[in-house]
């Protein structure tokens, strides 16, 4: 059996999704502080990306406690790095 990853399909234009996403930066920087959609405000400790791509985001509550895989959907800059 062959199997298809849809991130590796043609989005249309002649790049693939995974092309695509792989493109696009990250919103966010490391050392900035977030606020997401439930209230909590976390600090960005690392870049990630998915599988297909995507930017995704670890977050941490300070340390080296990592929540790994937010999406930037329902983020929002408090407090930029730079800033500090």
């Amino acid at each position: 059996m062959n199997f298809i990853n849809a991130a590796d399909l043609d989005s249309g234009n002649g790049k693939t999704y995974r092309e695509i996403n792989n493109a696009k930066g990250h919103t966010f920087k490391v050392g900035d502080l977030v606020g997401l959609d439930n209230g909590a405000r976390l600090f960005v400790g690392e870049l990630t990306r998915d599988c297909d791509g995507t930017p995704l985001y670890s977050l941490s509550p300070g340390g080296k406690l990592l929540i790994h895989g937010h999406p930037e959907d329902g983020m929002v800059l408090i407090i930029d790095s730079k800033d500090k």
